[in-house]
């Protein structure tokens, strides 16, 4: 709950350029996160050495782990782990970079995991790079009503789609890997 309070409290003071800056550990949330403001940058130690994890999530706290709907926002270098929703859902925004994140449902796929992993939709300036996905009981990697994307150096493992785009306009995908979807 401390560090649900210290993180939640610091996304709602940030100011546009901040960078917000996680170290290295496991952060415990029972709800989701949320973020409002422009030009933000939200940055852990590495995805295997900054966790977030949502296992102990309560229900009606809102589905996703972090709640994305102002643009110029990144995230890079740290995990999203079991959360009830979509791990990371971004919305409506126009400059998105998700880098070197990794969202994953832990044990075997699930159709209670949550639907999907990095999910920009109706965004604008799109880019997804050097990032892992596993176990979303729908797309690990979703890009839906989009324009300029990058999907670039991605794996998405054991997901039931492993990276999708839809109705989205200038979408550049590559060198990426899908293994164990059930539709790559």
């Amino acid at each position: 709950p401390d560090a649900q309070k210290r993180a939640q409290i610091a996304l709602i003071k940030a100011k546009p350029g901040d960078v917000i800056e996680f170290a290295e550990g496991q952060f415990d949330f029972t709800r989701a996160l949320s973020l409002d403001v422009e030009n933000v940058t939200i940055r852990g130690r590495g995805m295997d050495k900054t966790i977030w994890n949502f296992e102990n999530q309560e229900t009606g706290s809102g589905g996703e782990g972090l709640l994305v709907t102002k643009g110029g926002f990144t995230i890079e270098n740290l995990a999203v782990e079991d959360t009830r929703g979509d791990a990371i859902k971004v919305e409506d925004v126009k400059g998105v970079t998700f880098r070197k994140v990794r969202v994953e449902w832990a044990g075997e796929p699930d159709s209670t995991n949550g639907a999907y992993g990095l999910y920009p939709v109706k965004c604008d300036d799109v880019l997804i790079e050097a990032c892992i996905a596993i176990g979303a009981s729908d797309a690990g990697i979703y890009v839906g009503q989009c324009k300029n994307v990058i999907v670039r150096n991605n794996v998405a493992q054991k997901n039931v789609a492993g990276i999708e785009i839809e109705n989205t306009v200038g979408a550049d995908v590559y060198n990426n890997v899908a293994e164990d979807n059930t539709g790559g």
